[in-house]
């Protein structure tokens, strides 16, 4: 038989997860930068390799950019190494 006092520390532990797992785990989000005509996994890859720190996130939005803003961003990045 299921009484209040059971009911009451289920809750209770529910909460306290809910609370552990809001605490640890902030959302990731990244924004890539993505050619119309680029597939996402190029654009993915392209982004992770020069910043491997946003593998993982949670969330990803991507920025679609016409051809010269795509150019542009290859000659910044080839005159940064």
């Amino acid at each position: 038989m299921v009484t209040a006092s059971l009911i009451s520390r289920l809750s209770q532990a529910v909460d306290q997860l809910e609370q552990r797992s809001q605490q640890n785990r902030p959302w990731k989000v990244v924004t890539v930068r993505r050619g119309w005509t680029e597939p996402a996994d190029a654009a993915l890859e392209r982004h992770y390799a020069r910043r491997p720190e946003d593998r993982g996130a949670n969330v990803v939005i991507f920025h679609f950019c016409d051809d010269e803003e795509m150019a542009d961003e290859t000659s910044n990045a080839q005159s940064s190494i």
